[in-house]
């Protein structure tokens, strides 16, 4: 563990993800409204992914089952995940008929331990 007065060079920060090198992502979770038609489901994630998800550099991990529920984070190369991009996902997700009850958490460090 490193100690907080423990300065690092640009190496040694990329390897421990802390500074500058600091990568962000947040959960997305959203239940469907009923049973959604399979096609139309479908036809959503598609556009998920395309329009609000690469569409704005970032990527998704996760998927469709009782619900919809994953990750988000900033693609290569692209700029730093924002609460502006948590703003996006939720307005795009909250517009969709086929979902409700949209949650998308807090930013947290990608690299921290979860519970």
């Amino acid at each position: 563990m490193l100690r907080a007065n423990e300065r690092l060079n640009q190496r040694q920060g990329k390897k421990h993800y802390i500074g500058e090198c600091q990568e962000f992502t947040f959960a997305v979770e959203a239940r469907f409204r009923g049973v959604p038609d399979r096609d139309k489901l479908f036809a959503m994630m598609d556009d998920f992914i395309d329009i609000a998800i690469e569409g704005n550099g970032l990527v998704f991990g996760g998927g469709l089952s009782d619900a919809l529920r994953g990750w988000v984070s900033a693609g290569a190369g692209s700029a730093p995940l924002g609460e502006e991009h948590r703003t996006l996902i939720s307005d795009w997700l909250t517009r969709q008929a086929l979902l409700e009850d949209v949650l998308v958490s807090p930013l947290q460090d990608a690299w921290e331990e979860l519970g």
